[in-house]
């Protein structure tokens, strides 16, 4: 037997104002720890391009880090709990983005 379904529409939209807003607020606490030299916001949302569905690309650089890339980046994801996106974290050293922009 078939059910009876209903023809809805969920709209969903980005508050990027939010999200910008929570977002400062966790690299304001980021600022107090000796290891982050810089957190730099890359992808679609710092291109002003995003949409629903988008997440936030964000490198951390660090000083230095002895822990694996997978524990740096666990250690670190904490800090941007309750901005409300997905987040997609790249904790680096500093030696590591050295290296990477080197031609």
């Amino acid at each position: 037997m078939r059910k009876e379904s209903f023809n809805s529409v969920t709209v969903f939209w980005l508050d990027t104002d939010l999200v910008h807003e929570r977002l400062q607020a966790a690299v304001e606490r980021l600022a107090f720890d000796p290891n982050v030299l810089r957190v730099v916001l890359f992808g679609s949302f710092a291109d002003g391009r995003a949409v629903p569905g988008s997440d936030l690309d964000i490198m951390i650089v660090l000083v230095h880090d002895e822990h694996p890339f997978l524990e740096r980046v666990s250690a670190y994801h904490t800090c941007f709990s309750g901005i409300g996106i997905g987040i997609d974290l790249f904790p680096y050293t500093l030696l590591f983005s050295r290296q990477k922009t080197r031609p």
